[in-house]
């Protein structure tokens, strides 16, 4: 299996074409064929359904695109990781966030970074946590930003912060506005993310050990959409603090869960076996030292 094979098959699962994915490459048709014919005597697996208008991956071929991706990005990296100094800080640096932390990072950290770094081509990816750890764990991305992601010994996990959870609503409960019990936060309806979300498994085991149930009134894993509804009254929701700095979120009371305190930890996730590369190690230190700085104040 070679890389230009993996390229090329790429480029034909993105375009969709043969004929379109030729002329990119400016190769001949019957050259891809032979090339994807290889792949799929190699790997004892069709990639693609023929149609009318071009192809289609077949269930093995979307398997086998997400690591060609993640070996073309692989492969980059290791291109740019030995290089002269001069372009150390040049390739491409992949970041991902969920849309919580993205929100109120984004336009702290990208300007920062593109100024540092103006010969690098940067993307960030949102999604849920549990999509962004896989695209991790396939190399898809140089780092992550994750609250309380789960041990392996194939990611390398940093923590950033400890963030204190709050309890938001439209108005207060009880008469101390900035802190409110554990107890009193099980009697309210909540809107929470769905099960496997890190702030509701927090929530929910350190109930249970209270011997208390916790009532979910709606599951949202979206912030911004239950920070709406929460705006309307619809009901209270936890989250970190960060979640509320971004722009244009509603005005809500933030008061801290205390008896007991409950928290969430922002971290770095990365490739346990990721290969030296100047960009990402400095980057992933400015992400940090700013994140950090952000949090503290």
């Amino acid at each position: 299996m070679e890389i230009t094979q993996i390229r090329h098959f790429v480029r034909i699962a993105e375009t969709g074409s043969y004929i379109k994915a030729a002329d990119l490459l400016d190769i001949g048709q019957s050259t891809l064929s032979r090339q994807v014919r290889a792949l799929e005597v190699e790997l004892r697996a069709s990639l693609f359904y023929r149609h009318g208008r071009g192809v289609l991956l077949t269930e093995a071929g979307k398997k086998f695109l997400e690591y060609a991706r993640a070996v073309l990005h692989l492969m980059d990296s290791a291109t740019i990781a030995v290089r002269d100094s001069e372009s150390a800080f040049s390739g491409q640096l992949a970041i991902g966030m969920a849309p919580s932390i993205g929100r109120a990072c984004i336009p702290l950290l990208l300007p920062e970074l593109v100024e540092r770094y103006p010969r690098a081509a940067i993307s960030v990816v949102e999604g849920l946590s549990g999509a962004l750890y896989d695209a991790v764990l396939l190399g898809q991305l140089d780092f992550a930003l994750l609250y309380n992601p789960a041990a392996s010994p194939n990611i390398k996990i940093t923590p950033i912060v400890a963030e204190p959870l709050y309890l938001i609503g439209a108005a207060p409960v009880g008469e101390d506005r900035d802190q409110v019990t554990l107890a009193a936060v099980a009697e309210l309806p909540l809107i929470l993310p769905h099960g496997n979300h890190s702030v509701r498994v927090a929530v929910e085991s350190a109930a249970a050990r209270l011997g208390l149930g916790v009532n979910v009134k709606l599951q949202v894993d979206s912030s911004y959409s239950t920070m709406q509804l929460v705006a309307q009254g619809i009901g209270y929701s936890i989250m970190p603090r960060l979640v509320g700095r971004g722009a244009g979120l509603p005005a809500l009371s933030w008061q801290k869960i205390e008896n007991p305190a409950l928290e969430a930890t922002l971290c770095m996730v990365q490739p346990a076996q990721q290969p030296s590369n100047p960009l990402v190690a400095a980057a992933a230190e400015v992400v940090r030292a700013s994140l950090a700085q952000l949090l503290a104040a």
